[in-house]
């Protein structure tokens, strides 16, 4: 198991600090664990929502499904002093804040790759560059739906704590009859630029994003498909992993 690349491209270069995108990668032993979140813009203190997702899923010992409650008492507690709120906090309170989490974990006894996906964050499957498997989108029309998104406000997060609905938030890859396998964390500029290059025909399309291995490589990458207008300007982040 390798880590190719990681690495995140503001939307705005004159401010990096507002990139609310955040991903954590924790390898130990060769197992794996990680989180990529996509903080959406229009709601408050996205960023550090999207930080808090990525942090705490890392962490061997967070369920999402089971600790998600007690991540956002934690948020509250350690962001806001509620007796010193301004007017601004307050407003931005009850908005909530809301984000995306694209979750990994490998296991190297089984050689399965359990995914969780809430929002249009996206992971790819690919064995000798060639496409296996995607989740939660395959296609780039998918990306102009409105996506779920995790709130700090719990009753927005009914969909999520359903049984019913819960099993299609997970995708699980069996990388055993795998020769080459690689997969590609993404947040939704650059996944849905893929599916639109891939749809389009062009049969290089992963194989350009897996050979990307640097911030240097990364940022000629973007400000390239934003020069000609393909890809959103947003912030864009990339995870990839080899096994």
């Amino acid at each position: 198991m390798e880590l190719l690349f990681c690495g995140s491209i503001p939307k705005n270069y004159d401010r990096p600090y507002e990139n609310e995108d955040c991903y954590n990668i924790n390898m130990i032993n060769q197992t794996l664990r990680v989180a990529v979140s996509d903080g959406a813009s229009v709601s408050y203190d996205s960023k550090n929502w999207a930080k808090n997702l990525a942090d705490c899923f890392v962490q061997k010992e967070f369920i999402l499904s089971r600790d998600i409650n007690r991540l956002i008492k934690s948020y509250y507690s350690n962001r806001f002093d509620f007796k010193n709120l301004t007017l601004f906090q307050k407003r931005g309170l009850r908005f909530g804040s809301y984000a995306t989490i694209l979750g990994l974990e490998y296991n190297p006894v089984s050689n399965f790759i359990q995914v969780l996906s809430v929002g249009d964050s996206v992971a790819v499957f690919l064995d000798n560059d060639k496409l296996i498997d995607s989740f939660p989108y395959s296609l780039s029309v998918e990306f102009k739906k409105n996506p779920k998104l995790l709130s700090v406000k719990k009753r927005y997060n009914y969909f999520f704590s359903r049984s019913k609905e819960y099993d299609r938030f997970y995708r699980v890859w069996n990388l055993k009859t795998a020769h080459r396998p690689t997969v590609l964390c993404m947040t939704d500029a650059l996944a849905e630029w893929a599916f639109k290059s891939y749809e389009s025909g062009n049969t290089d399309t992963w194989r350009e994003i897996s050979s990307i291995s640097s911030m240097k490589d990364f940022k000629s990458f973007v400000d390239a498909k934003r020069l000609e207008n393909s890809i959103k300007v947003d912030d864009t982040t990339l995870v990839c992993i080899r096994f």
